[in-house]
């Protein structure tokens, strides 16, 4: 059955490279490379000289008409370096003088040459060439004076389809080649693509979720250096032990998406109780850090996943900026509303300019977001106003 199917597409695939091939527009030809180039101008040159000896030394009767033809389907397998179409055309123009003239003795060389008008030209110039061939070779044994036999027409026959069945099978090994090169070519770039993707995907993991943990780690670990409070210290204490413990599971988590082991998808949800888990833990972290959150999200909130993880992301992200770069808010509201299609998102804090708490920032969680959003047709703006930074998200439902 295996064999079966392959000798199937084998034949579909013989069938595509000839109906390819027959729909070769006229002057469209494979130009040679530049070994085969070479090859090609060396083997004229040594032909020209040769024959130019032979003729010399033996001096035939209608040397001057043979000459002539002779030199012009030599030099003219020559332009095949450079135009085939030209170098056919001009072989097709001396292989009808040749017949005019009953001039034979070039009738083997012109056979020989099928096969590279085969491989070099489209199909009709081919059949073009093959045509006038095939006149010049009757015209000959026309003529009785040129002594032409009909077991030599034979062989010229049978060296010319030779000739032509060597070059169409070099034409469809050579399209194969390249088909194949063109699909390598395109595998490759698609494992790099999704190469790129997954590595963003795991980068967005640890900018997200970890990034966000080890924050919360320093942000109460300065406070263990800066207060005696008891309390205080207990809380930040278990706000550090509580970070690192998440931390550590969201590292093996994002290790396990390195080794394979779960799978890289975008539409995973970063929070597993979505919206609602999402902001029952950022409340919990800005109000161990002092900062009251208000939400006004609808109870009914139904959203599609990838707008939900989008939005969880900007949830996360947004509370993280606060507690690295607004040091001074005392209030964060978050507002999320579905209106006419569209889900929109609001994150405000109250925090004064100018009060950071000393932690670096790379832009990288605001950059990724823009693009997220960007990607999905919607819009995403964070920027300061008079009352302090406010980041709004809108998505459409569909699309």
């Amino acid at each position: 059955m295996a064999a079966r199917s392959r000798d199937n597409r084998d034949v579909t695939s013989v069938r595509q490279n000839l109906l390819r091939y027959v729909r070769t527009p006229f002057w469209a030809y494979e130009p040679l490379r530049p070994l085969a180039r070479r090859l090609v101008i060396i083997l004229v040159a040594a032909a020209v000289v040769i024959d130019s000896l032979f003729r010399a030394s033996t001096g035939i009767a209608n040397s001057v008409v043979s000459a002539i033809v002779t030199t012009t389907i030599t030099l003219a397998v020559a332009i095949f370096a450079w135009r085939p179409p030209v170098a056919t055309v001009v072989l097709s123009v001396a292989a009808l003088i040749a017949g005019i003239t009953g001039v034979s003795d070039s009738l083997l060389a012109g056979a020989a040459v099928v096969g590279l008008v085969a491989f070099t030209c489209s199909a009709m110039l081919t059949a073009v060439y093959v045509v006038t061939l095939a006149a010049w070779l009757a015209a000959v044994l026309a003529r009785p004076e040129t002594g032409f036999q009909p077991l030599g027409a034979f062989v010229i026959a049978l060296l010319s389809l030779v000739s032509l069945s060597i070059g169409l099978a070099i034409r469809r090994q050579f399209e194969r080649a390249q088909s194949l090169a063109l699909q390598l070519e395109v595998s490759e770039r698609e494992v790099a693509e999704q190469l790129k993707h997954e590595r963003d995907l795991i980068a967005d993991e640890l900018h997200d979720i970890v990034a966000h943990e080890i924050t919360i780690v320093a942000l109460h670990a300065a406070v263990l250096d800066r207060t005696e409070d008891v309390q205080t210290r207990s809380q930040s204490q278990t706000a550090i032990r509580e970070a690192a413990v998440q931390a550590l599971t969201d590292i093996r988590r994002v290790l396990g998406m390195v080794r394979g082991e779960e799978n890289l998808s975008p539409e995973r949800v970063s929070s597993p109780d979505g919206i609602t888990g999402t902001i029952a833990a950022v409340t919990k972290e800005l109000g161990q850090a002092g900062i009251a959150v208000t939400a006004d999200v609808p109870a009914d909130l139904r959203l599609p996943s990838a707008s939900l993880v989008a939005l969880t992301r900007v949830i996360r992200e947004s509370a993280t900026n606060v507690l690295k770069h607004a040091t001074g808010a005392h209030t964060v509201s978050i507002v999320l509303r579905v209106e006419r299609g569209w889900v929109h998102l609001t994150f405000a804090d109250d925090s004064p300019p100018a009060r950071t708490a000393g932690l670096p920032a790379s832009g990288y969680g605001i950059m990724r977001l823009r693009e997220r959003f960007r990607l999905f047709g919607g819009t995403f703006e964070s920027e300061r106003k008079s009352q302090g930074w406010v980041v709004s998200a809108s998505l459409p439902l569909s699309g």
